[in-house]
C-alpha cells in the first residue's frame, strides 16, 4: 500500500524530446491552462524598435506604434485581444515579449515575432492535467491523465515520477499518443507507469493531488464499553459527496446499512443512521459509537461517491472482553472479537509476572485463578495494541461476596412478601369493617345510579 500514499506526491515531468529537424530555430514553451506565459522575443541591439507578434499563418496579434511623444501597444483582432499584455518598460532593453494570460487549450501553437527584419518563432504548448473523470479508481490502478494541446509538428514524450521505492522505479516513456487534433482537447495520455527524474531539458510540474483518504485501512481496538470513534480525513475539502458506510460484524453473512450522508458546501448531513451512531457535522468524516460492544466487533467499508469516482476505505474493530465467572466455574476468560492477523497473540497474565503467560489467538481461560491483578493482553510481535484488567479476589472474600448477596437478596425477598401480606390483610378489614349502606352507596356510584330521597312535607 506504500505506493497509494506515495501516489498522492505525485510529480509529473514532461520531457520536450522533439525532433531536431522541427525544433531547429524554436523557441519551446510549456505552461498550465489557466496560467500566464510570457512569450520571449529579444531583438540584437538593446533599444526600442518596431516589432509585431504574429501567428503562423501571419494573422496579426500585437503590435507597437511611435509617435513623438510616446509608443504604443496595440491588439489586433483575435481570440486574445483581451488575455494579452506588453511590457513596455523593456523595450528600451531590447526585449518585446507576448504575455498572454488565463491560458486555453487553444492557445497551443507557433507564434512568430518580427524585429529588426527577422523572424523569431515561440512554439507554445498548453498542458492540462489532473484526475479526470472516471481516470481512477481508488485500490486498483489509479491512472493520470494529461492533456496536452500542442500543435501537430511536434512529437513530444511524456515521463512522471514519484517517491516509490526504488526496487520499483525505473525510466518508462512513451512518445504522447494523441488521439485527437482538436486544438481543443489535445491528446489525453491515461498513465500507470513509474517513472524516474532525468536531468535532460525536462519541465517539472507542481504535485497533483488526487481525491483521496488521507490515511490507508486503519483498525481500531477497543475495550468493552468504551467510546469509538472513526475519523476519515481526506486530501480535499471543496467537493461535494453523498457516502455510506456499510458493516459486517464477526459471524454476519452480510454487510448491513449503518448510515448513508451527503457532504455540500462543507457540511454534512445524515439521511439515514443507525440509532446508536454518530456523526458529525463537519469535516473531517467522522462517526461515533458511544460504547464498543462485542456485537459491534467487524470490519466496515466506506464509500464516497465524487463527480470524479468512488472512493473506499476499508476499517475494522476490534474488541476485548475480560471476565472472571466465581459461580460454579470459577473461570477467568478473556478474548477478541473482530478480525486481527494471525501474527496477535491474545495473552493473560498477573501483573507485574512474566512466569504464568497463557497464549492463543483469539480466546484465553484460566481455571480457578490465583488471586490479584490480572492482565489481558492483544500483542502484534510484541508491541501491546490492546490491554484489560481483571481484579481476581481472594477465595475467602469471594465466599463472604457469595453469602453476602445471598443473605441480602433472601432478606429483600421476604421484605418484599411480608410487605405485600401486610396490604392485602389491611385491604380486606377495611371491606369488613365498612357498613352496608357505604356498600351500598358505593355500589350504586359505580353504577352511576342514584337513589331518590323522600322529600319533607
Amino acid at each position: 500500500m506504500k505506493w497509494r500514499a506515495s501516489f498522492r506526491h505525485l510529480l509529473l515531468v514532461l520531457q520536450l524530446a522533439l525532433l531536431p529537424a522541427v525544433t531547429q530555430g524554436k523557441e519551446m514553451m510549456l505552461s498550465e491552462e489557466g496560467q500566464m506565459v510570457e512569450l520571449p522575443c529579444t531583438a540584437s541591439k538593446k533599444k526600442n524598435m518596431v516589432f509585431s507578434w504574429k501567428y503562423s499563418d501571419g494573422t496579426k496579434i500585437l503590435s507597437n506604434q511611435a509617435s513623438p511623444w510616446q509608443t504604443f501597444c496595440t491588439p489586433a483582432q483575435s481570440w486574445l485581444k483581451s488575455r494579452i499584455e506588453c511590457k513596455k518598460n523593456l523595450w528600451d532593453q531590447g526585449y518585446f515579449p507576448l504575455i498572454i494570460k488565463n491560458l486555453e487549450m487553444k492557445d497551443s501553437g507557433n507564434y512568430i515575432c518580427e524585429v529588426e527584419n527577422k523572424k523569431e518563432e515561440v512554439q507554445l504548448m498548453v498542458f492540462r492535467s489532473g484526475f479526470g473523470v472516471g481516470s481512477w479508481v481508488l485500490g486498483g490502478k489509479e491512472k493520470l491523465t494529461l492533456i496536452l494541446g500542442e500543435p501537430s509538428d511536434s512529437n513530444p514524450s511524456v515521463q512522471w515520477n514519484g517517491s516509490w521505492d526504488k526496487s520499483k522505479t525505473g525510466v518508462v516513456q512513451a512518445k504522447c499518443p494523441l488521439c485527437s487534433r482538436d486544438p481543443e482537447e489535445g491528446g489525453r495520455l491515461p498513465w500507470e507507469h513509474v517513472g524516474v527524474e532525468r536531468q535532460e531539458r525536462l519541465k517539472r510540474f507542481s504535485p497533483i493531488p488526487p481525491p483521496a483518504f488521507q490515511e490507508d485501512s486503519t483498525t481500531i481496538y477497543k475495550k468493552d464499553g468504551e467510546q469509538v470513534k472513526f475519523s476519515f480525513p481526506l486530501t480535499f475539502k471543496d467537493k461535494d459527496l453523498t457516502g455510506e458506510l456499510k458493516w459486517q460484524a464477526e459471524g454476519a453473512s452480510s454487510p448491513k446499512t449503518w448510515i448513508t450522508f451527503s457532504l455540500n458546501n462543507k457540511k454534512v448531513s445524515t439521511s439515514y443512521i443507525q440509532k446508536r451512531l454518530q456523526m458529525s457535522e463537519a469535516l473531517p468524516l467522522s462517526f461515533t459509537l458511544p460504547q464498543a460492544l462485542p456485537q459491534y466487533a467487524g470490519f466496515g467499508n466506506l464509500t464516497l461517491d465524487l463527480a470524479e469516482g468512488k472512493l473506499h476505505q476499508k476499517v475494522s474493530l476490534v474488541v476485548m472482553r475480560a471476565i472472571f465467572l466465581t459461580q460454579l466455574q470459577n473461570n477467568l476468560t478473556c478474548e477478541v472479537l473482530g478480525p486481527i492477523s494471525p501474527k496477535m497473540s491474545l495473552s493473560l497474565q498477573i501483573e507485574n509476572q512474566t512466569t504464568k503467560v497463557l497464549k492463543q489467538q483469539k480466546l484465553v481461560q484460566v481455571s480457578n485463578p490465583e488471586e490479584g491483578r490480572w492482565l489481558c493482553l492483544l500483542s502484534d510481535e510484541g508491541k501491546v495494541l490492546l490491554e484489560s484488567k481483571v481484579e481476581v479476589l481472594p477465595k475467602m472474600f469471594q465466599s463472604k461476596v457469595l453469602l453476602a448477596i445471598g443473605l441480602g437478596g433472601g432478606i429483600g425477598l421476604l421484605l418484599f412478601t411480608g410487605l405485600g401480606i401486610f396490604c392485602c390483610v389491611r385491604h380486606q378489614r377495611r371491606r369488613v369493617s365498612e357498613p352496608p349502606q357505604m356498600s351500598q352507596i358505593k355500589r350504586l356510584l359505580s353504577e352511576k345510579k342514584t337513589c331518590q330521597c323522600p322529600s319533607k312535607k
